[in-house]
């Protein structure tokens, strides 16, 4: 912890810098500067399933945000969003281990005239349901890249076109036999173009149409040949007190030199909203044709290495948006103003009882299939979750998670042990921006 806080301060030195010095050559800048300070314990109990071998972890973990973003005139704009993040993680296989980087989260360049704009750095990108792409601001490092975005937008039509390389600054992830830790995926030698677009009927209802791709080139620890074309649309509408968004995204092009890529993922939800207590009543429908493995010149499997699932599919990560069936029904009211209470349950099964269960990045296996597998039943996940921001410091959230996952038989078929035991997981976030 005293790494990270020498880590901050080197950080806020770095930070103001450039401040002093822009600021001096241009007495005409702007400066908007905030902070964001989070505090988060979290632990995992029995995620494997299995009673007999609990592999639980748990993690306490700090991340400093700040944010500035300077007004040149003339439509030119700057904004810096350095970060520093520490992490104390201690896993019943790794023992305890800590954590800690000093990096740029965001930095960019950005020029604005009339309905066209350029932004020129390392940026975030933001669409949707972000079910494809997102910041992911719940990982303590978040999610990044480095390019071009141009946008365009006028009257009811909005345009972006972006060419960028996923950032490596994620170096957190504990592993075993690499107590300093070590990315999650590597980013070396890969890219990603798209374009999206929105045509906006009025603010709350209209139409996002994308293509987006992403590749890595013959020189790529993983993946080689990798060339993948992911192109979508998706639906959304606010109606009185009905809320509704519709997805179809689908996959096509190289999975590697020598396997195609044939793939889809569908997403419908809907709700009702009341005055009363500001209460929302949702249902949800997520699917993903898994892939049974029976043709080995084609990968069936929806894969998208930079999207953002943490919540879609259940707080506690089991699942992707590949090889799956999700009914979920969801509840959030407010009693009091400061207070908000929020409920999700999960009805999750596998497509193919033969497919691989991929985690919630779609890029790592949770469990690999077999043709053998007949089980599809995955399981019924519960999430609580409490939101409350103190009236006495407007400015602090704080919020409370608690999260079971009771197993079905597909759990019990897969694991070496034959247990489907219950896992559990829960966090207490403290968040102050100033």
């Amino acid at each position: 912890m005293k790494m990270f806080y020498k880590r901050a301060l080197l950080l806020l030195a770095l930070f103001l810098l450039p401040w002093v010095t822009i600021n001096n050559l241009a007495y005409a800048a702007n400066w908007d500067v905030k902070a964001d300070l989070r505090e988060r314990y979290q632990s995992f109990d029995n995620f494997n399933f299995d009673s007999g071998n609990n592999k639980n972890t748990w993690e306490i973990d700090s991340r400093l945000y700040l944010k500035a973003k300077a007004d040149f005139g003339n439509g030119l704009t700057l904004f810096l969003q350095p970060q520093a993040v520490s992490i104390q993680n201690h896993a019943v296989v790794a023992g305890s281990q800590n954590f800690s980087q000093a990096d740029l989260l965001q930095a960019y360049l950005q020029y604005n005239t009339g309905d066209f704009a350029i932004r020129l750095g390392r940026q975030q990108l933001v669409y949707g349901d972000q079910r494809l792409l997102g910041h992911l601001g719940w990982k303590d490092v978040a999610r990044t890249f480095d390019g071009v975005k141009v946008m365009f937008k006028q009257d009811a039509w909005k345009f972006d076109v972006f060419a960028v390389h996923p950032s490596d600054i994620v170096n957190m992830t504990p592993k075993t036999a690499t107590p300093q830790g070590s990315a999650l995926i590597t980013w070396e030698d890969r890219r990603l173009i798209g374009a999206y677009g929105t045509y906006s009927l009025n603010p709350k209802t209209g139409i996002d149409t994308y293509f987006i791709n992403w590749s890595h080139t013959q020189q790529a620890a993983v993946g080689k040949g990798r060339n993948v074309n992911t192109y979508g649309l998706r639906g959304f509408g606010k109606w009185k007190g009905i809320d509704a968004t519709a997805e179809a995204v689908f996959q096509s092009g190289d999975w590697n030199n020598t396997v195609k890529q044939s793939a889809s993922a569908f997403a419908l939800k809907t709700g009702y909203n009341f005055d009363t207590w500001k209460t929302r009543i949702g249902i949800e429908y997520d699917f993903s044709p898994g892939d049974a493995k029976t043709d080995p010149k084609t990968h069936k499997n929806f894969v998208f290495p930079f999207h953002t699932n943490h919540a879609l599919y259940g707080e506690m990560d089991r699942f992707s948006w590949a090889n799956m069936k999700d009914l979920s029904l969801s509840f959030k009211t407010k009693p009091i103003n400061p207070l908000t209470l929020k409920a999700n349950i999960h009805f999750l099964s596998l497509d193919k009882a033969q497919g691989d269960w991929l985690n919630v990045a779609g890029a790592g296996t949770l469990y690999p299939g077999l043709a053998s597998y007949t089980q599809t039943k995955a399981g019924t996940e519960i999430d609580l979750k409490v939101v409350y921001k103190t009236p006495f410091m407007k400015n602090l959230k704080l919020v409370g998670l608690y999260g079971i996952f009771n197993p079905g038989a597909a759990v019990a078929e897969r694991n070496p042990s034959g247990k489907a035991d219950t896992a559990r997981f829960g966090y207490l976030i403290a968040n102050y921006v100033f």
